[in-house]
């Protein structure tokens, strides 16, 4: 009640300041009265003074204008007065229109009669300037002159004197408005600061004492209207925390009382588990749990009990209301005691998404994405694993390490799309034929490894076998067969250093081994094996400082005109001369420069030191402008941005006629993008350069795309050639193969020939040229300089036929 008394004479202060408000708003109101009454008075000397100042300007200097114009136009010569007359008419206009304008401002009486003065002296000499003008048209110049010369003078001087006179006038005007202002402005200024001084005051002095009237009541009042508005804050935002959480959450909220019926449930019950809140309000808490998961529920409420006001948890399978069981995590926690609660709070959440995507993680940290094998993580743990269990009991554990022969021109040709398909198709049928207890993984790329636990040597090979002959089969890769070999090298644990990684490596070495055999091949592991292996990267390092230094060196091998017995051609062919190793044959060094990539610098090297010996031999003898340079063009280099214009540029530098180099191709570009190897054939022999195609015969899919390709000549396998006379199917093939290149109008050069007998039979079918150490073996620049000058040599043959024709 005091309180209320204190707000009611502190409303009665405030009406009090209210009306000193409302005193100071009527002296500003009077005080914007009074500042209208000085805008009026403003605007109107500024209309009479400045606007009439404006026109009054005008009407002086057009008239002045008019004067000089007529000056002008009596003297002018007659062809000039037309134009003077129509700017004086202009003139004259302009004139009238500043003194009509300007008459429109005059408001004072003296300033009215000072125009009237100037209206009646224009009117007078508008009238003279009238009779003047005609008598100047009429060509009496001299009479013009005398009549502007006085009366005209006069009246115009007349006039300039009055238009001063009025222009004194205004400034004086002007100024008796300015002291006229001046005077409003200071009664005005008096007005409004008596006014809110008094105003102010009062406010001032009544908002004080106000202030501090209810400030005493404020704080009065403070501590209980704080302490409210303090808890009820807090009470409304731990409620809507609260609600907020439960309702946005994924897990399910409820309160079982003392007999496990349910008192409360959140409404995540209804969006995630189906059930409604009204149905699951009374229910009995273990109707949700499974019947195999009962046990486990009932010791987590006895866990609770024991444990009151702690959180307590574990993993039960839950009904859904679709009738599926869903794996769950449960808390709970004991507050009986708490009389707000008065029983076990509850929260659980389905965690089938949770253990599944945990699977799959897992699953995809030990497995390959795209074949599904396990990969070289997981291998190696399960051979890790399995050479513990072999040293307790005495077995042999086997790794076979497979790698797809020439993978990456299918790669390369196809598309990555066609290399995918082909490495799944691979793993499926390594798949098929381990042992259920065998583990086949993808190490990445085209390389793969198959564990095989308890397997005997023999019992290795016999898979390895097995393995090799499902590859030799032909694969379906978009619509088109293809045959893809592999490498395999096989390690036993019983030979190796004993670790996972260890056997793993022994295996890659044998496999290594295996692709330097001639791929296609399998390999077991053995000591000496380390010591290739290391040779081998030591070679791989010397190759790159041989291309460099320039350790490469060409020989020729002559190809022999079937029908004349001479010289027709010659292939280049790479050789190595170490300065410590000595002369290093092509079938160590190529390989390694084909896998990694040397092999496009070296094959450059090649084509332009050939292009320069060829153009050297042409100079040296007439005798050689016939002379063909075969070179080798290999996967790799045809592949490459730029070959075109690379060849077009080394021809150009060696000055070798384009229509004297033959580049061969392998088998193997005739399947792989035909549409795309076709085109690239087509630029290189639009520069004038022969094609043929090497090794023919070994392919599997060429045939169908041969009579589309710009190639010259097929140049027949040496494997093919070399069983002429013992193998009737050596001589199907090779008969074949001349009856396909006479119909489609292309030469057939013979590889490998060794023996006058299929040098004979090669004729009889109608070869055109040959190649071989019947004739001669790969020699240096000089010795065949010498046998092109006395080629009656070359039939003498060479009787020395070794094992190095397969590296030639």
């Amino acid at each position: 009640m005091n309180c209320f008394r204190k707000l009611t004479t502190g409303s009665k202060l405030i009406g009090g300041f209210g009306l000193c408000l409302l005193l100071a708003s009527l002296v500003g109101a009077m005080a914007l009265a009074q500042m209208s009454i000085m805008t009026q008075t403003s605007e109107a000397m500024l209309n009479e003074v400045v606007t009439g100042e404006k026109w009054l300007g005008e009407f002086h200097v057009n008239a002045r204008r008019l004067r000089t114009l007529e000056m002008e136009h009596a003297l002018a010569p007659d062809a000039d007065q037309p134009a003077l007359e129509r700017d004086m008419f202009a003139a004259e206009a302009s004139t009238a229109k500043g003194l009509q304008e300007y008459g429109r401002t005059v408001l004072d009486p003296v300033d009215r009669d000072n125009f009237q003065i100037l209206q009646n002296d224009w009117s007078s000499y508008l009238a003279m300037h009238k009779t003047v003008v005609p008598i100047s048209r009429l060509g009496n110049k001299d009479r013009s002159y005398a009549e502007l010369s006085g009366p005209m003078r006069a009246r115009f001087l007349h006039m300039r004197g009055v238009t001063e006179q009025m222009a004194e006038w205004n400034y004086r005007h002007g100024v008796w408005y300015g002291h006229r202002m001046r005077q409003h402005y200071v009664q005005s200024k008096a007005w409004v600061i008596g006014l809110l001084i008094a105003a102010l005051a009062a406010g001032a002095a009544i908002g004080l004492f106000t202030t501090r009237y209810l400030t005493r009541v404020l704080r009065n009042l403070e501590g209980e209207v704080a302490e409210r508005c303090l808890a009820q804050s807090a009470l409304q935002e731990r409620e809507q925390r609260f609600r907020a959480i439960i309702t946005n959450s994924q897990d399910v909220f409820a309160i079982l009382n003392q007999d496990g019926k349910v008192s409360y449930i959140s409404s995540a019950i209804t969006s995630i588990w189906g059930f409604s809140v009204e149905n699951t309000l009374g229910t009995q808490g273990r109707d949700w749990v499974h019947p195999d998961d009962l046990a486990r529920s009932e010791a987590l409420l006895a866990q609770a009990l024991e444990l009151p006001g702690r959180n307590v948890s574990t993993q039960l399978r839950l009904r859904h209301n679709d009738g599926s069981w869903r794996n769950s995590e449960v808390i709970i926690n004991n507050q009986l005691a708490d009389s707000a609660v008065a029983g076990f709070t509850l929260t659980f959440r389905d965690i089938m998404e949770r253990d599944a995507f945990e699977e799959q993680l897992k699953h995809q940290a030990f497995h390959d994405v795209l074949t599904g094998l396990p990969n070289r993580a997981l291998l190696l743990d399960r051979l890790d694993r399995a050479l513990a269990r072999s040293r307790r009991h005495g077995q042999d554990v086997a790794v076979l390490f497979i790698d797809l022969d020439n993978f990456k021109i299918v790669n390369d040709s196809l598309g990555h799309e066609a290399g995918d398909d082909l490495l799944t198709i691979v793993a499926e049928r390594l798949s098929s034929k381990v042992r259920q207890q065998d583990t086949v993984a993808r190490f990445g790329g085209d390389e793969f490894a198959i564990l095989l636990e308890d397997a005997a040597p023999g019992e290795a090979l016999e898979i390895a076998a097995r393995v090799a002959e499902e590859m030799r089969k032909p694969l379906c890769i978009q619509g088109r067969d293809m045959f893809v070999t592999a490498s395999i090298g096989v390690a036993l644990s019983l030979d190796s250093s004993g670790d996972a990684n260890g056997l793993l490596r022994d295996a890659d070495i044998a496999m290594y081994q295996a692709k330097a055999d001639g791929k296609a091949a399998t390999v077991t592991f053995d000591r000496s094996m380390t010591a290739r292996a290391a040779e081998r990267l030591e070679l791989e390092s010397e190759l790159r400082r041989a291309i460099e230094q320039g350790q490469l060196r060409l020989h020729y091998q002559p190809i022999i005109a079937l029908s004349t017995q001479q010289i027709s051609e010659v292939e280049a062919l790479v050789r190595w001369e170490h300065p410590t190793r000595g002369l290093i044959p092509p079938g160590k060094f190529i390989p390694i420069a084909e896998e990694t990539g040397l092999i496009v610098p070296l094959g450059k090297w090649v084509l332009e030191e050939a292009c320069r010996q060829g153009q050297e031999w042409r100079e040296s003898s007439p005798e050689n402008l016939s002379l063909l340079i075969g070179v080798n063009l290999s996967t790799r280099q045809f592949q490459q941005e730029g070959l075109i214009e690379e060849i077009a540029e080394i021809l150009d530098r060696s000055g070798l006629p384009p229509s004297s180099l033959k580049l061969e191709i392998t088998e193997s570009l005739m399947s792989s993008h035909p549409e795309d190897t076709i085109a690239k054939l087509e630029q290189i022999k639009a520069l004038g350069v022969h094609l043929a195609v090497d090794d023919f015969g070994t392919g599997y899919s060429s045939m169908s795309y041969l009579a589309n390709f710009p190639v010259d000549t097929l140049k027949i396998d040496q494997s093919f050639v070399q069983r002429l006379g013992s193998s009737s199917e050596s001589d199907a093939i090779v008969q074949a193969i001349m009856t396909l290149a006479k119909a489609l109008n292309l030469r057939v050069t013979s590889e490998g020939i060794e023996t006058d007998e299929q040098h004979a039979l090669l004729r009889a079918m109608g070869c055109d040229h040959g190649q071989g150490y019947l004739f001669s073996r790969p020699i240096t620049s000089l010795a065949l300089t010498a046998l092109l000058t006395n080629q009656s040599a070359v039939l003498q043959g060479d009787s020395d036929i070794s094992d190095e024709r397969r590296a030639a």
